[in-house]
């Protein structure tokens, strides 16, 4: 369509796309509410399940563990299940803008950032 144009047609279809990403986020969003991650402690006696928003669906906890050492054992599953959650979302997010074809400089650090890669 913008054939001939040179960088012209470039920003063209890219603003054409950037207008589309306000709907197409929300539409992620809302695939990310129903997506699920598990992580376990390392111990694997507790488990957290989380969407891909990192909103924590369940928890199991094995019922012999007690004080001291079931807290770490649920921070640790909990955060475990947290940077899933977040390399979920980033990776869908990193999909998102390929099929958009949003090459926009410096989108790799943001999604790097996401994920604590940054």
């Amino acid at each position: 369509m913008f054939k001939g144009l040179g960088n012209l047609g470039n920003i063209a279809s890219m603003m054409g796309s950037l207008q589309s990403l306000p709907q197409k986020l929300e539409e992620l969003n809302e695939r990310m509410k129903s997506e699920t991650v598990t992580a376990s402690s390392g111990c694997g006696r507790v488990t957290v399940s989380m969407n891909g928003v990192g909103h924590v669906q369940s928890l199991k906890v094995d019922p012999e563990l007690q004080g001291a050492e079931m807290e770490e054992a649920i921070v640790d599953a909990t955060n475990a299940a947290g940077a899933a959650a977040k390399q979920l979302f980033a990776s869908a997010m990193s999909h998102m803008t390929q099929e958009m074809d949003l090459n926009l400089p410096g989108m790799d650090n943001i999604l790097s950032s996401l994920t604590g890669g940054g």
